[in-house]
């Protein structure tokens, strides 16, 4: 009745903890930015536009722009909003009809010389569209900026449109230029078609208007919002794009397999090689081929339990198996099998001895032959009690198949890996497989204790 009461206390706490942070979450958040000048404004959107500028060509552009604020008006998000005349030139109008030009007199010189690099081809190109860009005159738009009071301070948020306004269609030269796959050429007086032989052509001319700029709009939220809200996109990044959390699933199926199949196996071999060591350590007639048996039985525990299971699985896989093309998953299995038959040995013979001889000799004296009486009378006991140490072995064996990771078997190790390398997010994957590894557990431990319960009730 005691527990009871404090799991509904636990209970009540742990949904009044949800309800004040879902509130704390939900609440709205209604704040006004400080005000600013418009000389503040203007400094700050000049400096970020400038600042997107990496290319000489960028550079180009960016000491031709200026914006001017004609008006701010503030927000309820801690957004400020700027209303501007850009000054800035049309770049996309005078590079765009230039690009056959551009492949026709110079790709035509380096088609026999693909080993140049995009970066050949950007310095290449560099000149001429300097060239087009210092012809041009400047010309004024209309455009509204916002701006974003953060806990770094005030921060631009431009949209693409934005920027490609301000820069002269910058980013639509970056994006239709590597749609091109052919260009024209005159040869003998006629007009060819040819292929681009480099995508490194293309690159060349988009890399000269590549920018440095983070597209992802400020947070102004409240810290604790803004945690909540980056946990949020940390998860959908690591398991919602892509399908990713399908590599997780498919991981925890290849370790549910390799623990139930290395489980079967070991408890084979410890019982067996149990069987052995109390048969030789009982026997009172010790003849050759029993001693043999029994060498080889120690010389077993001897390296298994000697030697480290990473060691094991990749001496089992690299040096062994690999050269005969034998699957990697039955590789794993054979080692985590072996390995965990050793422990299961001892374990199982500990318990056997821990049964008193009276017992045997009652047995025997009953008519029972000698595995007859270890079958019905001595394993029984045996079994509970080393029932908790068995079934720690197997808690054991199933955080151990995490190493398989190391021969390139597709285990739940291997899945949180490959979601961190194609993430670079190493927090949610690898806490997300500690989790995983930590429910199957409990559920194991969980199972054993009823099996123990189930155990002492027959006793009674």
């Amino acid at each position: 009745m005691k527990s009871k009461k404090i799991w509904a206390i636990a209970i009540a706490l742990v949904l009044v903890a949800a309800a004040v942070f879902a509130f704390v979450l939900y609440i709205k958040n209604d704040i006004t930015a400080n005000e600013i000048s418009v000389k503040q404004a203007e400094k700050i959107v000049n400096t970020s536009f400038d600042n997107m500028a990496s290319t000489d060509v960028l550079e180009l552009i960016a000491e031709k722009n200026r914006i001017k604020v004609d008006s701010i008006s503030y927000g309820t998000e801690k957004d400020i909003i700027l209303s501007c005349t850009v000054t800035t030139v049309d770049v996309y109008g005078a590079v765009s009809p230039n690009y056959n030009e551009f492949l026709s007199t110079d790709v035509m010189k380096y088609n026999g010389m693909m080993y140049k690099t995009s970066f050949d081809f950007r310095l290449e190109f560099q000149e001429k569209i300097s060239e087009l860009i210092n012809d041009l005159k400047p010309h004024e738009e209309k455009l509204t900026v916002t701006l974003y009071e953060t806990t770094d301070g005030v921060i631009l948020y431009a949209k693409d449109s934005v920027v490609n306004t301000v820069y002269g269609g910058a980013i639509e030269i970056s994006d239709e230029i590597m749609k091109y796959k052919t260009y024209t050429t005159e040869e003998d007086g006629e007009t060819v078609t040819k292929e681009i032989e480099s995508s490194n052509v293309n690159k060349g001319i988009a890399e000269n208007f590549i920018m440095k700029r983070s597209s992802e709009k400020p947070d102004t939220s409240t810290p604790i919002i803004r945690a909540w809200n980056g946990l949020k996109a940390d998860f959908h990044k690591n398991f919602i794009e892509h399908d990713r959390w399908l590599t997780i699933v498919k991981g925890l199926w290849t370790t549910i397999k390799l623990t139930i199949f290395s489980l079967l196996i070991g408890i084979v071999i410890g019982f067996v090689v149990a069987f052995i060591r109390v048969t030789y350590i009982k026997s009172r007639k010790k003849n050759f081929l029993l001693k043999f048996i029994n060498l080889i039985s120690q010389a077993y525990l001897t390296v298994i339990r000697g030697t480290p299971v990473v060691v094991q699985i990749m001496i089992i896989y690299f040096v062994i198996f690999m050269p005969m093309g034998v699957d990697k998953f039955l590789a794993a299995v054979i080692c985590f099998g072996l390995n965990s038959g050793a422990y299961v040995a001892e374990i199982v013979r500990g318990g056997i001895m821990s049964v008193d001889d009276g017992q045997t000799e009652a047995g025997r004296s009953l008519g029972f032959g000698y595995l007859a009486t270890m079958y019905h009378i001595v394993l029984p006991q045996a079994f509970k009690a080393v029932l908790p140490a068995l079934a720690n072995e197997f808690v054991v064996l199933l955080k151990e198949t995490s190493i398989a990771f190391y021969i390139g078997l597709g285990d739940l190790m291997y899945a949180g890996n490959a979601i961190r390398a194609a993430t670079y997010s190493a927090f949610m994957p690898l806490v997300a497989v500690a989790v995983i590894y930590f429910i199957m557990v409990l559920i194991l431990s969980k199972l054993v204790g009823i099996l123990e319960r189930r155990l002492r009730n027959n006793e009674r």
